[in-house]
């Protein structure tokens, strides 16, 4: 077996994860990494907060066939990944609306590995969706640098990577967990879990260093949800730039109203209602289908947090990253 599956032992989550819905949680850790091009000093990755259902994934991900024209966007959850999927989509389609609008985001732009996290509806199986799909795929994944494929770092195909302020994250993957993880803690518990790197993917301020210090000359564009929100208009020209298309102010500017929050939460292609609908149904939570904080697109705001973080786990998560991040320029990542 070419990977590592750590049971967690800390006390509190031993002790509260039945409760909360966790108890398959597990840390997992590939046994090589050496050929993942990062240009940190003795680099070894931490493992990754995963299930155990990701067993039936891990190796068949870790060796599968990489093409050169694949478009990746790979992202730590609640980062902006939905609203990036669209945007790479269109730019490389040649703003094609008609077909963004008849063909679910998940059969366009497959997350790769969510068969490995959790049980999915009768004849839904995304990583078999990406190894059939005609050229060029376009494949989403949040893992981090050491759980992608090998052939990832030879072939080098165009990989947009995005980042998101850490309390903006923390406060989203909450109320995500919630509504598409069946979590059953509180916001308490949950961000107290996060900051022991215990969600989905974590560690989380690693995942974004070694993504920032990979040696993958030209080919890797890194986007900020934060900057995106300020100035849309200069990201669409950034990333048509990067897989060399040219659109008119006049283009840009629809489809900078097309990637509006108000227009998206309402796009049926791109808002996982159906999604949302089959898991709160199948947890007998349907009275939670007009609440805001239970669709997956939910607020879309830059600082959020500001209203829903008390003091005190506000402080917590600013302490964390200063443990995590101890290099100045990587603190930049987290600001």
């Amino acid at each position: 077996m070419s990977f590592d599956y750590i049971q967690i032992d800390d006390p509190v989550y031993k002790a509260t994860c039945e409760e909360r819905d966790q108890q398959d949680y597990v840390l997992v850790k590939p046994k090589d990494c050496s050929k993942v091009p990062i240009t940190l000093p003795s680099w070894e990755p931490e493992p990754c907060c995963l299930n155990t259902r990701y067993q039936k994934l891990d190796q068949r991900i870790k060796d599968m066939e990489v093409k050169p024209d694949d478009v990746w966007l790979v992202t730590y959850p609640k980062s902006g990944t939905t609203w990036c999927q669209e945007m790479i989509w269109l730019i490389c389609n040649d703003l094609d609306y008609e077909k963004a609008g008849s063909v679910k985001l998940s059969n366009r732009f497959p997350f790769m590995e969510i068969g490995g996290l959790r049980d999915l509806p009768p004849g839904m199986d995304p990583f078999q969706e990406v190894l059939s799909m005609t050229s060029p795929r376009f494949i989403k994944s949040h893992l981090p640098v050491s759980l992608l494929p090998d052939q990832i770092w030879t072939v080098r195909p165009k990989m947009v990577y995005v980042r998101r302020n850490p309390k903006s994250v923390a406060v989203s993957y909450y109320h995500h967990s919630v509504s598409l993880h069946e979590y059953k803690g509180t916001m308490d518990q949950f961000l107290r879990s996060f900051m022991k790197e215990l969600e989905y993917y974590s560690p989380y301020h690693r995942h974004v260093i070694e993504y920032h210090h990979l040696n993958y000359p030209d080919n890797l564009l890194h986007l900020c949800y934060e900057d995106m929100k300020q100035d849309l208009k200069s990201t669409l020209k950034r990333v048509s730039a990067f897989f060399n298309k040219s659109y008119s102010d006049e283009q840009l500017a629809e489809l900078e109203q097309h990637l509006s929050f108000d227009t998206m939460k309402k796009n049926s292609a791109v808002n996982y209602r159906e999604w949302v609908e089959f898991l709160l149904n199948k947890t007998n939570r349907a009275d939670k289908l007009t609440d805001q904080n239970y669709l997956f697109m939910r607020r879309g705001e830059a600082d959020g947090w500001k209203r829903e973080l008390d003091p005190e786990l506000l402080l917590k998560l600013e302490e964390w990253t200063k443990r995590k991040v101890v290099d100045p320029e990587h603190m930049k990542l987290f600001q």
